[in-house]
C-alpha cells in the first residue's frame, strides 16, 4: 500500500459524502419523519465507515500502527448504513406505512436471528464456565424476548395485552440480567475464564 494509493481511497468517500449533501439538501422538504431521518443517518454511516477505512489505509501505508478498528468495523457499519439508506428511501418513494408493515417480518427475522445470536454465545460462554443456571437462565430469556418479539409486533386494544407483553419483556430481560451477573460473580472477567473445558 503507497501513500498516493492510500490517499486516493479517501475520494470515492468525499464523493458519497457530497453526493448525500446535495441529494439530502433537495429532498428534505419532501421527507417525511421516517425517512427525513433515516436516509442522513445511513448516508452518515456509510460516510464515517468508508472515511475510517481510508484512514486505516493510510495508516499502513506512512507506517503508523493502524487502528485495526477502523478496518473492523468497516463492512458491519456500511451494511448497517445501506440498509438504513434502502430502508429511508423506500419509505420516501413508497409511503411509511406501507414500508414498515412490509418491512416488519424483515426486523422480526433480525431481531429472531440476532438474539438466537446472542443468546447462543452466552449459552456457550456459561457452559465452558461451568455456570448451569445461567445456561438456564439465557435459555429462558431467549424464549421470553422472541415472546415479547411476538407480542410487541400485536396491535393490543386492551390494556392488560400491554401489561402481559411488559411482563414478558421483564421476566426476560430480567433473565437476561441474572445470568449476566452470575457469569461476572463465576469470573467472567478473569483472563483464562474461557479456557474452562465444558
Amino acid at each position: 500500500m503507497t501513500v498516493p494509493m492510500a490517499l486516493m481511497d479517501f475520494v470515492p468517500v468525499l464523493l458519497f459524502g457530497a453526493a448525500w449533501v446535495i441529494l439530502y439538501r433537495d429532498l428534505k422538504d419532501k421527507l417525511d419523519l421516517c425517512s427525513g431521518i433515516l436516509l442522513p443517518l445511513g448516508a452518515l454511516i456509510v460516510l464515517l465507515a468508508g472515511f475510517f477505512k481510508a484512514v486505516w489505509k493510510l495508516q499502513n501505508a506512512i507506517g503508523v500502527t493502524p487502528v485495526e478498528l477502523f478496518n473492523r468495523a468497516f463492512f458491519p457499519a456500511q451494511s448497517i448504513g445501506f440498509v438504513l439508506l434502502g430502508v429511508g428511501m423506500l419509505a420516501f418513494l413508497y409511503g411509511k406505512r406501507r414500508i414498515v408493515r412490509s418491512l416488519t417480518m424483515v426486523f422480526v427475522m433480525g431481531m429472531v436471528l440476532g438474539n438466537l445470536g446472542m443468546s447462543a454465545g452466552l449459552v456457550y460462554i456459561a457452559r465452558r464456565m461451568k455456570v448451569k443456571p445461567a445456561i438456564a437462565a439465557f435459555i429462558v430469556s431467549f424464549v421470553l424476548i422472541l415472546m415479547m418479539g411476538y407480542l410487541s409486533s400485536r396491535d393490543f386494544a386492551q390494556a392488560s395485552m400491554h401489561w402481559v407483553a411488559q411482563s414478558v419483556n421483564l421476566l426476560g430481560e430480567g433473565l437476561l440480567f441474572v445470568g449476566a451477573l452470575l457469569l461476572h460473580r463465576a469470573g467472567l472477567a478473569d483472563p483464562d475464564a474461557l479456557n474452562k473445558q465444558a
